[in-house]
């Protein structure tokens, strides 16, 4: 049974928090915390799988970071504030910060989020920019779109099994093949490629399932698709179909 903790010090914040993680699985073990107690805890840290991490300032986040690894040793982190911007100052974060999702981001998206980090994804905004408007530091170059496992040949098709989950969408098999390779990171070039169809047909079914499913984006049409209860192929996200997570 995946365990999650919720560190946020505002206890109505904290208990809706964790009223949507009750929505999500009845199978997750789910605790909600304040940053005081981050400090009571003994010298063996509590094992879980997931913190979700209310930072109070990016000033402050790498020492709540830190407390709170030594406390729960997380499997995973995904981080949330009040900001939708992380600036250039909030680098060298450990590897097991797997996401970022703003405070006020709709439910189903937060939702979305923890499914995608408990399954082993990413889930960090799709560019971060600095105050000036130039790219991210190499520093922060970790912070990508969702990703995906790659097949084990960079050079093979990876294989999208056929799957009900078009109709759900209300997509069409195609489109739903689309989907799925951009959910796994691959770039418009690749799609095309794997599926034998050229850049601009890709780009067209792209625009299509977006509008169908009213987003905007590729991260966006992710969130939306597992909200829904979409695996997207991947037999490790939770959904109203599955309770499976990937453990270790």
């Amino acid at each position: 049974m995946p365990t999650i903790i919720v560190i946020e010090p505002h206890p109505l914040l904290r208990l809706g928090i964790l009223q949507l993680l009750s929505n999500l699985s009845a199978t997750c073990s789910n605790e909600g915390v304040d940053y005081s107690e981050l400090r009571q805890n003994g010298a063996v840290p509590r094992k879980c799988d997931l913190v979700l991490l209310a930072i109070p300032s990016f000033e402050d986040m790498h020492e709540v970071l830190s407390l709170s690894e030594q406390a729960y040793a997380p499997k995973a982190v995904l981080l949330l504030s009040e900001s939708s911007d992380m600036p250039a100052t909030a680098h060298s974060l450990p590897p097991s910060v797997a996401g970022y999702v703003q405070k006020n981001a709709p439910p189903e998206v937060l939702q979305a989020a923890v499914r995608l980090v408990l399954a082993g994804g990413t889930c960090f905004p799709l560019r971060l920019q600095l105050a000036d408007g130039q790219a991210a530091l190499p520093a922060l170059k970790h912070f990508d779109p969702v990703k995906w496992p790659l097949p084990a040949n960079k050079t093979d098709k990876p294989v999208i099994p056929a799957s009900p989950e078009s109709e759900m969408l209300g997509l069409t098999p195609r489109q739903y093949e689309v989907l799925v390779l951009l959910a796994r990171g691959y770039p418009m070039k690749t799609v095309g490629r794997y599926l034998n169809i050229s850049v601009a047909t890709a780009k067209a079914h792209t625009e299509t399932l977006y509008q169908r499913l009213d987003v905007h984006n590729r991260n966006a049409a992710v969130y939306e698709a597992v909200s829904r209860g979409a695996t997207l192929g991947w037999p490790g996200i939770l959904s109203g179909q599955t309770s499976d997570i990937v453990q270790g």
